[in-house]
């Protein structure tokens, strides 16, 4: 993980604000500014996720489908919706906020396979939004 990334993960997490979606979201919202591609941005996010569940002995709570689905989710609404703050950004965005937002793209027991939790599965009732190239 970059010097950078721990940076951000650092300040998010020193709040004391937890580390719930919120917390997830901005943790996408940030990584994105600061690396040159979405893809590289979802890398760092799963790697930071993973050394937090690490750390605090539950590696096995990192699921990398809602990891990068999120991430992807962030992405698009960031590219069509910009702001300047991370508030700003969620004030544009609101519907960020609802964890259950990914229904709209997985049924229930997709996201809950074993499989889902380990590696990357597309969604099963949607495909997720697109990147602008």
């Amino acid at each position: 993980m970059r010097d950078q990334d721990k940076g951000i993960l650092h300040e998010i997490i020193s709040r004391g604000d937890g580390f719930g979606h919120r917390q997830h979201v901005e943790l996408a919202w940030r990584y994105l500014a600061v690396h040159a591609t979405p893809a590289e941005a979802s890398d760092a996010m799963a790697d930071a996720i993973r050394a937090v569940a690490a750390a605090h002995g539950q590696p096995a709570k990192y699921h990398e489908t809602i990891t990068r689905a999120w991430a992807r989710c962030v992405a698009v609404h960031r590219q069509r919706w910009p702001a300047e703050t991370f508030p700003q950004f969620i004030g544009r965005n609101p519907r960020l906020l609802d964890s259950q937002l990914l229904a709209h793209f997985y049924s229930p027991d997709r996201l809950k396979a074993p499989e889902a939790r380990l590696e990357w599965v597309a969604p099963d009732r949607r495909p997720l939004p697109a990147l602008a190239q």
